[in-house]
């Protein structure tokens, strides 16, 4: 696809106020990698601490049905700045390069006068960097539209910090220890500037907790001892190999990475909140996947994974807090796919929406209550070679391809009890699939239909 100027694109009317340029409402995306759209307190996890979070989706509405439609970080990635499906973007696993002629949101975004900052990890240039962390992403139509940079290709180091110089150099930052730190400082500082001047501004947080490698400041880890976890009852099987000790380690950890990233969203809070610039600053907080922790381990024994059909992988946090433009204290179990968040983001700043995005907004849902209504998203990885289609209906997750599995979430949450060989069941969701895959234009139709997909 040829880039077009923005205003070419400009078929989806906004339904967000357009108001003078110093009344534009800002932005911040706070994107973890890896955060399970259930280990959140507000959410319902008794053993995760997130008084942060969940206080920003008490005074804001948190969206309980949201799903990563390509659950690994790459094509998320790639869905999460154009719109698009991972099938349309190209994007279909890790390592792959977004192609800088898509346009992505936040060129929308500086098209329309805004200041654009970026930080963290960005996953979209392709091929894996030639340091064994990092990879310096050049300026140009391959940031897709961020201005200010401070990000990098691949990199999960977090008690070093660093930053890439004038000559394309790794630098220390100095003062810092702890990466999410250095990043939060960046942002508030990113949107102080700004600010001062009156400048609408766009700022995307990517953190690289809790993401591996098991990197956690020790009062993060000591807020979770290990034997205090409840388990879930689908890692018995583990448990009764013997690896109930690496487990508890591994939530402790995960837990304490979690609750990490929490402190950052209560300083980047707090920070806009004495800058004068919270009320009109939309907050959106989600994650590019969840993580397995044990959940659904293969032959490899690997108890860390995502990129599969499970809820533990494609199901993510989305918090969206506004207190001049959204509702307050709201719940919503309409089903949101990642595909949606671009034009939910541009819609509420007011902005067109380019027509050849694929997601909806979810805007309506924020400010009015009442939005688009789907009965299904449509899920899946890589192409007709061992990849992978499925369909969410907010009860049942049904798959084909490399995964073919149909689970009843609301009996069956820890997912024990594959139901894919029930035909009558299967289907009835089948059907669901292959409209959905016709309907997003998806290649993998004719293989979909011929049953030769995945194999």
């Amino acid at each position: 696809m040829r880039r077009r100027n923005f205003l070419s694109l400009m078929a989806v009317p906004a339904i967000g106020r357009m108001t003078a340029a110093s009344k534009r409402p800002n932005v911040l995306v706070i994107q973890p990698d890896q955060h399970r759209g259930i280990t959140l307190g507000c959410a319902g996890d008794e053993q995760a601490r997130t008084p942060n979070l969940d206080r920003l989706a008490a005074s804001g509405i948190r969206f309980s049905h949201a799903v990563s439609s390509s659950p690994v970080c790459s094509p998320f990635r790639g869905s999460m700045q154009t719109g698009l499906y991972c099938h349309t973007h190209g994007v279909i696993t890790n390592n792959l390069r977004l192609n800088p002629a898509l346009t992505g949101f936040a060129e929308v975004f500086s098209g329309a006068g805004y200041a654009t900052g970026y930080i963290g990890k960005w996953h979209l240039d392709g091929g894996i960097p030639k340091e064994e962390v990092g990879g310096y992403v050049p300026a140009g139509p391959r940031r897709h539209g961020w201005q200010e940079w401070n990000g990098y290709e691949k990199s999960h180091e977090y008690l070093k910090v660093w930053r890439y110089d004038a000559r394309e150099k790794k630098v220390p930052v100095p003062g810092y220890h702890w990466e999410p730190t250095w990043h939060t400082d960046m942002a508030l500082d990113f949107a102080r500037r700004h600010g001062a001047e009156g400048r609408p501004w766009l700022y995307y947080i990517a953190f690289g907790p809790p993401h591996p490698p098991e990197e956690c400041l020790q009062e993060f880890e000591d807020l979770f001892p290990p034997d205090k976890f409840r388990l879930p009852p689908d890692l018995t099987a583990l448990i009764k190999e013997g690896r109930e000790k690496e487990l508890r380690s591994l939530w402790q950890i995960y837990y304490g990475l979690v609750n990490a990233i929490d402190r950052e969203v209560g300083r980047l809070v707090e920070g806009l909140r004495q800058q004068g610039q919270l009320d009109n600053t939309i907050i959106l907080y989600t994650s590019d996947h969840g993580d397995r922790l044990g959940s659904h381990t293969g032959p490899d024994g690997k108890l860390r994974g995502k990129g599969a059909p499970y809820a533990n992988a494609y199901r993510i946090p989305l918090i969206v807090h506004w207190p001049e433009g959204a509702r307050r204290r709201v719940v919503s179990d309409t089903l949101v796919s990642s595909v949606d968040l671009a034009p939910t983001i541009l819609d509420l700043a007011g902005l067109p929406v380019p027509h050849q995005m694929q997601g909806q907004s979810m805007a309506a849902w924020c400010t009015s209550g009442k939005g688009p209504q789907r009965d299904a998203v449509y899920l899946g990885l890589g192409d007709v070679r061992g990849g992978w289609r499925a369909v969410w209906d907010g009860r049942s997750i049904y798959s084909r391809g490399k995964y073919d599995v149909l689970y009843d979430y609301q009996k069956d949450p820890y997912e024990m009890d594959n139901l894919v060989k029930d035909t009558k069941l299967s289907a009835v969701r089948n059907r669901k699939l292959l409209e959905l895959a016709e309907e997003t234009r998806d290649p993998a139709l004719p293989a979909l239909r011929a049953g030769t997909f995945g194999l």
